[in-house]
C-alpha cells in the first residue's frame, strides 16, 4: 500500500525519498539512492518525473531517453549502511521511443506522455493496457483527468464493462499549446479518426513566417518556421486543418506559403529547397519537388493556377507548371534561371488588360526581369524575355502589380507595376515602355516599405494599397497615388519585426504577423482614410494650394515661387521689350533647371524619370503630351522626386569605399577618382569636370583643385563645401 507520509522528488540526476515519522511532524528524513550507468550497462537519461506505483512499495522515474527506472525495496540485499526498506534502482524499462514528458497515475493505472505525442496506460506490473497514439497534436507536456467517470459507465452497463479499460475522460496539453479532450472510450473505436480526440484550444504558432488569406472564403493559412501549417476559420476562430513538415538537418524550417487564385491549392517552400503543392481541403500532397538546395524564400502562383514560380536564397527563379502528360496532366519542373546577383525582393504573376499572364522578379540589385512564359517549357527551360537595371543608388524593397488605373484611352491596355525602394519612393513601372512612368513619395513612418499588396474597398469598390515596413508599422495608401502624405496612414502593429502581411478576400480584414508569436487581425476602414484625405484637401485649399501645404516650408516655398516666376520671364526672353505674356506656366524643358535651383540635383536618369512623370500627368488628362507645367504641378514633381534626406558625409564615405580606396589610411589617389568619374555610372565629360571644379574651388585644372591624395572627409568638407558636423 502507498504510504501517505512518504514523498518522492527528483532532480536531473538524483531521486529523493522523503518520509515523516508522524503526520503532524514538520521534520522529514530523506535518502537518495545512487544510480550509475554501469548498473544497467547502458546510459541513463536525465530524470523528468517520479511517481509511486499504485498499490505497491515501488516507485518509477521517467527519463529523457524514454525509459522508466523502477525503484524497489532492497530487502535482504541491503548494503551496509542502508535499511532493507530503502529503495534502489532494480530495473530500467523502455516504454517510449522519445523523451517522456509526463508520468502520473489514475486509479490503478500508470499514465505516461512523451514527445512522440503518445499517451499510454500501464498496470502496476508495467504491462501496457491502453494506448492513444492517433492524437496528432504534437509532443505531450501534460495529462489531466476529469473528476467524473464517463457517462457510459452507468450502473446499467457496469456488468458489460467490468473487465474493460475504465478511466475518466482526460485532456492532453502539447508543446504546440494545443489542448485536446480525449474520451477514454475512444480507445475501443475502430476508426482512427475517432481516436484523435476533440480540440478544445487551437493555439497560434509562435514562429510565424507566413500568413495568406483564402481568395474567396473567410479563411487564412499560417506557416511556422518549425514546419507547422494551420488553416483557420476567421469567423469561428478555429483551426480546421493542420500539417507538419519534418526536416533532416537541425536549424532547417519552412519559409513561405501561397494560395492559388481559386483557393484549391496551397504551396509551401522549405529551407532545404523543397516545394510542396497541396490540396487546401485536407493539406495532402499533390506534388512535391526539390530542384534547388537553396532555401525557398518567395512563391507566386499564376492567375490560371497552373503555373507556380518560386525564388530561392541563391537568387534563382524556378518555374513549375501543370502540363499534359500522355492522357493526364501533372505538375512538372519547367526550369530555373539566375539573372539577379542580389536577393530577390519581389516575385509576382499578373494578368494584363489583354488577358495574358506575365511573370516578373525584382532584385535588391535594382534589376527587374520579365520571363517568357510562352517560350518556356521542360525541354528548353525557363526563358528570359528581358531584364532592365535601374539607376543607383536606390535599392528596391518590394514589388506588386498596380491596380487598374481610371479608364483613359492611354491606360486601356497598359500593365503597370509598383516598385518600392529604400529611398521611401514608390515607382510606377511600365514593362511595355520599360521605364518608370512616375515616382511618388511613399509612407515615411518607420523605414522603407518591405511588403506591398493591393485590394478593393468593400464599400466603394475603390482600390487601395496595404503595406508593411520591416518593423512595427503597417498601413494603407489610397489609389491612385499622388505622393500626398494625407493619402496614406500607418499604425504601430507589432513591437518588432513584421514577418507577413495579407488581406482578406473581401478587403475587410488585414492580417499581420511577427516572429514573436503575435498575429493581428485588423478591421480595415477605408472610409477613415477617405475622410482624412478630404480633411487634408480642405486644409490645402485654405493654405492657398495643395502642394504648397504639403511642402510645409514657407521659406523654401517662397524661393520656389520666385524661381518659377523668373523662369516664366526667362522663357519669354529677359531682354525683350514686348509686353509680358505671363500665363502661370513654364516650358517642360525648364523643370530640371528649376529643380537644381531648389537644391535638388537630379542625375540624367532622374531627369528621364521626371519627364516620364510629366507625360504620365498628360495621360491622366487624356492628353498626348504636356508642353508646359504650372506651379502646382512643379511642386508636385519636386515633392515626389527630391531625395527625402540630404547627401551626408557618410554617403560620401560609402562612395569612396565603393570606388575602392588604395592609399593607406583610407585615402584615394586623385587620378583614380577622376578615372571613376569619367568611366562609371553617368560618365562626366572632361569639360564638365573642369567646369565643376571651377565652380567649387576656383581652379579649372584638377592638379590645382585636388590634392594628390584625398579621403572622404577632405572631399566632402574642402571640395564640396559640406559643413563639418560637431561630435555629439
Amino acid at each position: 500500500m502507498n504510504n501517505i507520509n512518504e514523498l518522492i522528488t527528483n532532480g536531473r540526476r538524483r531521486v529523493y525519498f522523503w518520509s515523516s515519522q508522524h503526520p503532524t511532524s514538520r521534520r522529514f528524513k530523506y535518502y537518495s539512492p545512487p544510480l550509475r550507468s554501469k548498473d544497467f550497462k547502458q546510459n541513463v537519461g536525465d530524470f523528468v518525473m517520479s511517481v509511486f506505483v499504485p498499490g505497491s512499495l515501488q516507485a518509477l522515474t521517467a527519463t529523457t531517453d524514454g525509459d522508466v527506472v523502477l525503484w524497489d525495496e532492497q530487502g535482504i540485499t541491503a548494503q551496509m549502511g542502508t535499511k532493507a526498506t530503502d529503495r534502489r534502482a532494480s530495473k530500467l524499462m523502455r516504454i517510449h521511443q522519445q523523451a517522456i514528458t509526463f508520468l502520473g497515475t489514475i486509479g490503478d493505472y500508470i499514465v505516461s506522455g512523451a514527445k512522440d505525442g503518445f499517451v499510454r496506460f500501464y498496470d502496476p506490473l508495467l504491462r501496457i493496457v491502453a494506448w492513444f497514439e492517433d492524437l496528432e497534436a504534437g509532443p505531450v507536456t501534460s495529462v489531466s483527468f476529469s473528476t467524473a467517470l464517463p457517462s457510459k459507465l452507468s450502473t446499467a452497463e457496469l456488468a458489460d464493462t467490468i473487465n474493460r479499460f475504465m478511466v475518466p475522460d482526460f485532456v492532453v496539453l502539447t508543446e504546440e499549446s494545443r489542448i485536446v479532450e480525449v474520451p477514454s472510450a475512444s480507445f475501443e473505436e475502430f476508426d482512427a479518426a475517432k481516436r484523435k480526440g476533440v480540440s478544445v484550444l487551437d493555439p497560434m504558432l509562435a514562429d510565424v513566417v507566413g500568413v495568406v488569406c483564402h481568395p474567396h472564403q473567410a479563411e487564412l493559412c499560417v506557416l511556422g518556421h518549425c514546419g507547422s501549417l494551420q488553416r483557420w476559420d476567421m469567423v469561428d476562430h478555429i483551426c480546421v486543418a493542420r500539417r507538419s513538415f519534418t526536416f533532416k538537418n537541425p536549424g532547417e524550417g519552412a519559409n513561405t506559403v501561397c494560395y492559388s487564385r481559386d483557393g484549391s491549392l496551397l504551396v509551401v517552400g522549405l529551407d532545404a529547397g523543397y516545394v510542396y503543392i497541396m490540396n487546401t481541403a485536407d493539406l495532402t500532397d499533390v506534388h512535391a519537388a526539390r530542384n534547388t538546395t537553396a532555401a525557398i524564400l518567395m512563391i507566386s502562383m499564376a492567375v490560371t493556377g497552373g503555373v507556380v514560380a518560386v525564388a530561392d536564397s541563391n537568387h534563382q527563379v524556378l518555374l513549375y507548371a501543370y502540363l499534359p502528360y500522355k492522357h493526364i496532366k501533372r505538375w512538372e519542373f519547367v526550369g530555373k534561371a539566375k539573372v539577379h546577383h542580389a536577393a530577390i525582393v519581389g516575385l509576382c504573376f499578373g494578368e494584363t488588360p489583354s488577358g495574358s499572364t506575365r511573370l516578373f522578379s525584382l532584385g535588391a540589385d535594382a534589376r527587374i526581369v520579365e520571363y517568357d512564359l510562352q517560350a518556356s517549357s521542360p525541354t528548353v527551360g525557363l526563358k528570359i524575355l528581358y531584364h532592365q537595371d535601374f539607376a543607383p543608388p536606390d535599392v528596391p524593397t518590394a514589388l506588386a502589380f498596380a491596380p487598374p488605373m481610371p479608364y483613359f484611352k492611354h491606360f486601356s491596355t497598359q500593365t503597370l507595376l509598383l516598385i518600392a525602394d529604400d529611398a521611401y519612393k514608390i515607382k510606377l513601372y511600365s514593362p511595355d515602355q520599360r521605364a518608370c512612368v512616375c515616382t511618388y513619395l511613399g509612407p515615411t513612418f518607420s523605414g522603407p516599405l518591405q511588403q506591398l499588396t493591393t485590394f478593393k474597398s468593400p464599400n466603394t469598390n475603390s482600390a487601395f494599397l496595404a503595406y508593411a515596413t520591416a518593423e512595427r508599422v503597417v498601413g494603407l495608401v489610397g489609389w491612385p497615388m499622388d505622393g500626398d502624405p494625407s493619402n496614406s496612414l500607418g499604425l504601430i502593429a507589432h513591437p518588432g519585426l513584421v514577418s507577413s502581411l495579407a488581406i482578406s478576400y473581401d478587403g475587410r480584414r488585414l492580417v499581420t504577423s511577427g516572429p514573436d508569436g503575435t498575429l493581428g487581425v485588423w478591421s480595415v476602414s477605408t472610409q477613415a482614410l477617405e475622410s482624412q484625405t478630404q480633411a487634408a484637401a480642405a486644409l490645402h485649399a485654405a493654405a492657398g494650394g495643395r502642394w504648397a501645404a504639403v511642402l510645409d516650408n514657407p521659406e523654401l516655398l517662397e524661393q520656389l515661387q520666385d524661381y518659377f516666376y523668373y523662369a516664366q520671364v526667362r522663357a519669354q526672353g529677359e531682354d525683350t521689350i514686348e509686353p509680358r505674356n505671363i500665363q502661370g506656366t513654364v516650358p517642360v524643358s525648364m523643370v530640371p533647371d528649376l529643380m537644381r535651383a531648389a537644391g535638388f540635383y537630379p542625375s540624367n536618369a532622374a531627369i528621364s524619370d521626371i519627364m516620364h512623370h510629366i507625360s504620365f500627368v498628360a495621360q491622366c488628362h487624356d492628353m498626348d503630351k504636356l508642353h508646359h507645367v504650372d506651379l502646382e504641378t512643379f511642386l508636385m514633381l519636386y515633392s515626389n522626386h527630391r531625395p527625402l534626406f540630404d547627401v551626408s558625409t557618410e554617403d560620401i564615405t560609402a562612395a569612396f569605399v565603393a570606388f575602392g580606396k588604395e592609399a593607406p589610411g583610407g585615402r584615394m589617389h586623385r587620378d583614380k577618382l577622376l578615372a571613376v568619374l569619367r568611366q562609371f555610372g553617368e560618365a562626366v565629360h572632361e569639360d564638365e569636370i573642369a567646369e565643376s571644379l571651377q565652380a567649387l574651388t576656383g581652379e579649372e585644372r584638377a592638379e590645382a583643385a585636388l590634392p594628390p591624395l584625398l579621403d572622404a572627409q577632405v572631399f566632402a568638407n574642402e571640395i564640396l563645401g559640406f559643413e563639418e558636423q560637431e561630435a555629439s
